[in-house]
């Protein structure tokens, strides 16, 4: 009979503490059933997309991507910026894309990476996403390595404005024949699906560009908002940098010959279906200089912010 008790009374302990523990792992973090997060990586975003662009090759690494495959990456950024992280994982990684969460070590802010996986280089480009905020500013950079520095007005944009989404292509813009790789020229890329995206939802957008010196020696900065040359939003940010103390050529006034955006199809873009978008184009002197781009990216910060 003791022996027969005995057996209970441990058959029932076990019982309860195969409970308790099951308790444990249910309110532990990471515990079966709860939803995996996106990992976190630390990184210095300006020597990041710094290194990015110079592993870009002029002669070589972009493949132009399905209308299915612009379509998939389009939803999954829709995805980020609509809080749905696990659904747009899935959507990106069919088509052999990764979301990750980044901190960036200067600002310690954490953003949403949409990005190749490592073992699919087609050169499609890279969308940063800051969640902690809904969209507000999109910044575009078309040309990074050929637009030397460029990507790192991008950085530095990006850093300043919270709510801001930095799109940066991931070729060179001669790395294919008829301009396949040149995000400002072609409107079937990722780099375009994703403009539109933004500009459908009401997301102003400043596209950075970088020129020769001599191209137009007498300026610091060339202003246009496309096709139509002029607009309130790019007024608005050629006085905010004119404000800077930086001398600004006005396409709209002056004309600005071959920095006009005349024939850039996000500007096009945006022409025909309404929304702000405007064209920078920033002198080599400028974009190499700490503090002449410093102000570069601090008035169009001022100008995301409205002030």
């Amino acid at each position: 009979m003791m022996h027969s008790r005995t057996a209970i009374w441990v058959s029932a302990g076990a019982v309860a503490a195969t409970g308790v523990v099951a308790l444990v792992l249910l309110l532990l973090p990471g515990a079966a059933g709860k939803p995996e997060q996106p990992d976190s990586t630390e990184l210095d975003l300006s020597a990041d997309l710094g290194q990015f662009a110079q592993r870009m090759s002029a002669e070589s690494g972009y493949t132009p991507p399905s209308p299915a495959e612009r379509r998939a990456i389009g939803d999954g950024v829709r995805l980020v910026l609509d809080g749905k992280p696990l659904d747009a994982k899935e959507m990106l990684a069919a088509v052999g894309y990764t979301l990750h969460n980044r901190v960036d070590t200067a600002t310690k802010r954490t953003f949403s990476e949409v990005s190749e996986s490592t073992d699919s280089a087609r050169g499609w480009g890279r969308i940063l996403i800051d969640t902690a905020d809904a969209a507000r500013l999109a910044i575009e950079v078309p040309h990074p390595k050929a637009d030397l520095g460029s990507e790192q007005l991008g950085a530095g944009l990006f850093r300043q404005v919270p709510g801001s989404v930095l799109v940066i292509a991931g070729a060179h813009r001669r790395a294919a024949p008829d301009k396949q790789a040149d995000m400002a020229h072609t409107n079937e890329s990722v780099f375009e699906t994703v403009h539109e995206l933004l500009v459908q939802r009401k997301v102003p957008v400043m596209q950075l560009h970088g020129f020769r010196n001599e191209t137009a020696p007498d300026s610091d900065v060339v202003v246009s908002a496309g096709p139509h040359l002029h607009s309130p939003y790019a007024e608005k940010a050629a006085q905010r940098l004119k404000d800077a103390g930086l001398s600004v050529c006005l396409s709209w006034v002056t004309g600005c010959e071959g920095l006009e955006a005349t024939t850039n199809v996000q500007a096009k873009w945006v022409a025909e279906h309404g929304g702000d978008f405007v064209h920078v184009e920033v002198s080599q002197d400028t974009r190499f200089t700490a503090e002449a781009s410093e102000r570069v990216v601090s008035a169009l910060a001022r100008q995301a912010a409205g002030r």
